[in-house]
């Protein structure tokens, strides 16, 4: 069975939605899957990869955290035959930009459409249809289900329109080179309209939605809707598709040399009881303590996005619902890294959230304590799963 190399991006400036690749990935029985930080990829972990997944977040903070060499990096990889699929802010990225960060990265000479000098009057939810954008300003005309018209070419090749939520992705206009294969084409009812409907419509209606751009030996996708999100079958579907596709014309089954090879630790008996009983009852504690961070109006901004409690039972559930997978293995072969430092990082995890519970109901700010939450999850859960997936592709343990 085919088993491509993937790279998730779960670094500075992603948002929970890089977990929704994760879930699809799996679905697609897509096991070999590396958690990368900005860090790990500027060091090289990019190397022997097919494809690289970089979803929605804050775009600047991204471009900050990968930084000039994380461009390089990225360059090296796409032009080696890597594949790149952004969603959202994974699909700014790599687009043409003099703005500070993301100057590093203008891989794609590709126009965004919902780019403007002045503020338009937001309809409903302001805090979160404009982002500032140097001395203009990103503004996000529309929010949840859009409905696009595949273009024809493959792999976009089906007849039958597809639906995917935006939010906050671009409508785009793309160079000669490039390939469109999906263009805005209308609403629905589900469509949540933020700012006047006509100015919706002349700024995504007709536009590009997704398009491919080669680069080297390599190839951009950039998709502005979230093909990647679990309750659009269609949309997952054609993400599949693209990935097949690309596997059959371009891939070799991998790029590149692999990085070092991480030591292995084992976890046996009772050994291995204790450390996921260690685990899961953090998780639990820090589950109980997010459930009654739900209950308050609260939200906070970190870099350029809005981030609300209900964010943090993403990444938690992400973990608790393949904890119990765990709990069936007699035996589990984990990185060495990952034996002592999961359970640490676990315990700092429901620290931080009680700390940041008990400040907000004594009415205090929480700004710093938040950016320490929402850290401290991507800590825990990109080493979890780092785990399990290391465990699924050695199904021997």
């Amino acid at each position: 069975m085919w088993s491509p190399k993937i790279g998730v991006y779960a670094g500075k400036g992603s948002s929970h939605s890089w977990l929704w690749f994760v879930d699809l990935f799996e679905r697609l029985g897509f096991y070999n899957q590396t958690l990368l930080d900005e860090k790990g990829f500027q060091n090289g972990a990019w190397q022997g990869l097919d494809f690289l997944a970089v979803s929605g977040g804050d775009t600047i903070t991204m471009a900050e955290g990968l930084g000039s060499i994380g461009a390089v990096r990225l360059k090296n990889f796409i032009q080696s035959g890597g594949v790149y699929l952004g969603s959202c802010a994974g699909a700014y990225l790599p687009l043409n930009s003099s703005k500070e960060h993301l100057h590093h990265f203008n891989f794609v000479p590709a126009k965004i459409t919902n780019l403007i000098k002045e503020i338009p009057p937001a309809v409903r939810l302001p805090e979160k249809s404009i982002t500032p954008y140097g001395c203009s300003y990103l503004y996000h005309p529309v929010r949840e289900e859009v409905e696009l018209a595949p273009s024809g070419i493959p792999p976009f090749d089906q007849e039958t329109p597809i639906r995917a939520p935006l939010y906050g992705g671009p409508g785009m206009l793309p160079s000669s080179d490039s390939e469109v294969l999906a263009r805005y084409k209308a609403f629905t009812p589900k469509t949540l309209f933020l700012v006047d409907e006509l100015l919706a419509r002349q700024t995504l209606i007709g536009k590009a939605a997704v398009i491919r751009e080669p680069f080297g030996d390599g190839v951009f996708y950039l998709f502005g809707p979230h093909f990647e999100h679990p309750h659009f079958s269609s949309a997952n579907q054609c993400l599949a598709r693209v990935m097949a596709w690309e596997q059959g014309h371009r891939l070799k089954g991998g790029l590149g040399s692999n990085p070092e090879k991480e030591e292995e630790g084992v976890l046996q008996g009772p050994e291995l009881k204790r450390w996921l009983r260690d685990l899961k009852r953090e998780i639990s504690h820090s589950r109980l303590v997010a459930n009654g961070l739900e209950t308050l109006d609260v939200r906070w901004l970190i870099g350029n996005k809005i981030y609300e409690p209900l964010k943090i039972r993403f990444f938690l559930e992400a973990v608790w619902g393949r904890l119990n997978r765990l709990e069936k293995k007699k035996v589990l072969s984990l990185p060495e890294t990952e034996k002592t430092s999961l359970i640490e990082k676990a315990l700092e995890l429901t620290q931080v959230l009680r700390a940041l519970k008990t400040k907000l109901d004594d009415g205090q700010e929480t700004l710093t304590e938040a950016e320490g939450v929402f850290k401290t999850l991507q800590l825990v859960t990109r080493g979890f799963l780092t785990v399990y997936f290391f465990s699924k592709f050695k199904p021997e343990a």
